[in-house]
C-alpha cells in the first residue's frame, strides 16, 4: 500500500508542481486523540443532522417538487434516504448505549424543493467524506465493517442526488476526499444552533467559515471571505488549497483576497486557507473548508447546473 501511495505522489508531482498528494496526516494532535467511542459519537452527530434535515420533507408536497421542475417520484426517494438516516442513528445508538450523544437543534437554509436538493447535496457530500476518514479511529473489526457499510450507502445517496436530480456526474474523482474531523465539524457548524449540555465535547476544532461566490467555476479569479481575515493578511502569507479526492492543488491567496480556481478541478472540491504552502493540516488551517461543486459534462467540460 505504501508503494501505491508513493507512486501516486510521484505521478502527481510530475503532472504539475502545484499538484500534491494529500499529506498522510492532515489532522491536529487533538484530532489524533479521538477515542473509538468519540469517533462513533461523531458519526452519530452527523446522522442526527442528516435525519433532522430530511424531516423537512414534510414542508414540501409532491406538487411542490413538480412545480420546481423535479420529478414527483424524487420525493419518495428522499423519504427512503430519510429512513436510512434514521436506521443509521438507531444502529449507532444501539452500539453506544448510554454514551450516545443527543440530537442538537438545527437550522437549515432550504426554503423550497430546489434549495432542499442543493442542501441535500452538501449534506451527503459531507457524510461521504466523514465516513471515509472515520475508520482510522476504529480498532474493532465489527465497527470498521459497520462504518464502511454506512459509508457506501451515503455515497449512493450522494451519487443519486448529483446525477439523477441535478443531472450532473455521479462521482468526482477515483477517490472520496478524506477530510479531518475538524474540517467536517467546521462544515457542519452552520447547520447547528445549539447542542445539549449533556453531550460531551469532542476534541475537534472549528475553523472560521470560508466563503466563495455562488457558481464559482474553474479558471475564474474570485474573491473569498472569512473572519477574521484582516489580522491574518497583515501577518502571514496565505494559501488556498483545493482538495479533490486524494490530491490537492495549492495556489497563493492574493493580497486582495482573490484566488484563481485551478482549471483542472472537477466535481466536489473542498477549499481550505492555510498559512503553509506545504501543508493542509489542521494546525496550518486559517479558514475553511468551503464546499464547491464544479459540475462537468460527460466529456469532462465544465458546466453550470441550476441546482
Amino acid at each position: 500500500m505504501k508503494a501505491v501511495f508513493a507512486s501516486l505522489s510521484l505521478t502527481l508531482a510530475i503532472l504539475s508542481s502545484s499538484v500534491l498528494s494529500l499529506p498522510s496526516r492532515r489532522i491536529s494532535e487533538d484530532d489524533d486523540t479521538l477515542s473509538e467511542i468519540q469517533a462513533l459519537n461523531f458519526a452519530l452527530s452527523l446522522e442526527h443532522l442528516q435525519y433532522n434535515f430530511y424531516k423537512r420533507l414534510d414542508q414540501y408536497q409532491l406538487q411542490d417538487f413538480s412545480d420546481a421542475g423535479l420529478p414527483a417520484w424524487s420525493r419518495g426517494r428522499y423519504e427512503q434516504i430519510s429512513a436510512h438516516e434514521l436506521t443509521h442513528s438507531q444502529f449507532l445508538k444501539g452500539i453506544l448505549g448510554d454514551k450516545a450523544v443527543q440530537p442538537c437543534t438545527f437550522n437549515f437554509p432550504d426554503t423550497d424543493p430546489g434549495s432542499f436538493v442543493k442542501t441535500s447535496n452538501i449534506v451527503e457530500a459531507i457524510a461521504s467524506s466523514t465516513y471515509t476518514s472515520l475508520t482510522r479511529y476504529l480498532s474493532d473489526p465489527d465497527y470498521i465493517i459497520a462504518i464502511s457499510s454506512i459509508h457506501s450507502v451515503e455515497a449512493r445517496h450522494s451519487a443519486w442526488i448529483n446525477a439523477d436530480l441535478r443531472t450532473g456526474a455521479a462521482w468526482s474523482t477515483a477517490f472520496d476526499a478524506p477530510l479531518s474531523l475538524s474540517q467536517v465539524n467546521t462544515l457542519m457548524k452552520p447547520f447547528i444552533v445549539s447542542c445539549p449540555s449533556s453531550n460531551s465535547p469532542l476534541p475537534v476544532k472549528e475553523f472560521p467559515a470560508l466563503s466563495f461566490p455562488d457558481n464559482a467555476q474553474p479558471g475564474q479569479t474570485v474573491q473569498v471571505s472569512f473572519t477574521p481575515a484582516t489580522p491574518e493578511r497583515q501577518s502571514q502569507t496565505l494559501y488556498a488549497w483545493f482538495i479533490s479526492g486524494f490530491t490537492a492543488i495549492v495556489v497563493p491567496l492574493n493580497d486582495d483576497m482573490t484566488v484563481t480556481i485551478p482549471n483542472a478541478l472537477r466535481g466536489f472540491v473542498f477549499s481550505v486557507i492555510t498559512n503553509d504552502r506545504e501543508s493542509v493540516s489542521d494546525d496550518a488551517t486559517v479558514a475553511g473548508p468551503a464546499f464547491l461543486v464544479l459540475d462537468y459534462d460527460y466529456q469532462g467540460n465544465s458546466q453550470t447546473l441550476p441546482m
